[in-house]
């Protein structure tokens, strides 16, 4: 048996995706944590699944801190990608890589949607952080514009928006108002981006996911349940070097 998950904290816009697997070797639940598979709940043949957001609760600063470490991590082959499709905004864009000239290594957009990388040999790394700074760039100047047109439309208001690199989260409201989106959101589907900009929306209203936040959803989102589904496989759109 192995079967997905996603645990929705208290901390309004917070959900960890995790996979349940039954393993016959097992005495006891365990929690592991790789870059590869994120959290994985290990539980004995036969345990009561029921238990397991109840254990996965209890584990949350744990869980976290070791999302955190594997966020960081360098994985084998998790070097930049040839091309970047990023789906909320209908864009391809061809990513070269070239040896610098210079003492450091720099990035440049070119013509025809193309990012042109020069890095240098001993700084296998550089490519990978150069090109994660532009998608951040790129979510801030496609996705907060997105999310003050969709308040406006919606007749929501918050205290400002921000875009950040983040393991676990989608996005998230904070008690003043401030919403922050996954630069990852870039490489969503624009309906899912969608979702999660009102999601954050309603959470302005709604701290919590009562049922008054989810009828309020529901108000201006007839097939968000859909959507909160898909959000779960939602990771599989992202490419390695930005997980």
């Amino acid at each position: 048996m192995n079967a997905q998950y996603l645990f929705d904290s208290a901390e309004p816009g917070e959900g960890i995706s995790y996979s349940v697997r039954e393993s016959p070797r097992a005495r006891h639940v365990r929690l592991r944590v790789s870059f590869r598979e994120g959290l994985v709940v290990v539980v004995p043949r036969g345990f009561d699944t029921r238990l397991v957001p109840g254990i996965v609760r209890e584990r949350l600063p744990w869980i976290r801190r070791a999302l955190e470490k594997t966020a960081v991590e360098e994985p084998p082959g998790a070097g930049t990608p040839g091309l970047l499709r990023l789906q909320s905004v209908g864009e391809e864009w061809t990513v070269l890589r070239k040896s610098a000239t210079g003492a450091r290594s720099v990035l440049r957009e070119r013509p025809g949607r193309v990012v042109e990388i020069r890095s240098l040999r001993d700084d296998p790394a550089a490519s990978r952080d150069l090109l994660l700074s532009w998608v951040r760039r790129k979510a801030s100047a496609e996705l907060l514009p997105r999310l003050a047109a969709r308040a406006e439309a919606y007749g929501f208001r918050y205290g400002r928006g921000a875009v950040r690199h983040q393991k676990t989260r989608w996005g998230s409201c904070s008690a003043k108002g401030t919403i922050s989106l996954n630069m990852k959101l870039l490489f969503l589907p624009p309906e899912l981006v969608d979702y999660i900009l009102l999601h954050e929306l309603c959470h302005t209203v709604h701290m919590d996911h009562s049922r008054c936040f989810w009828a309020l959803v529901e108000r201006h989102m007839s097939d968000f349940r859909e959507r909160d589904r898909a959000m779960k496989e939602a990771f599989r759109h992202v490419p390695r070097f930005a997980l």
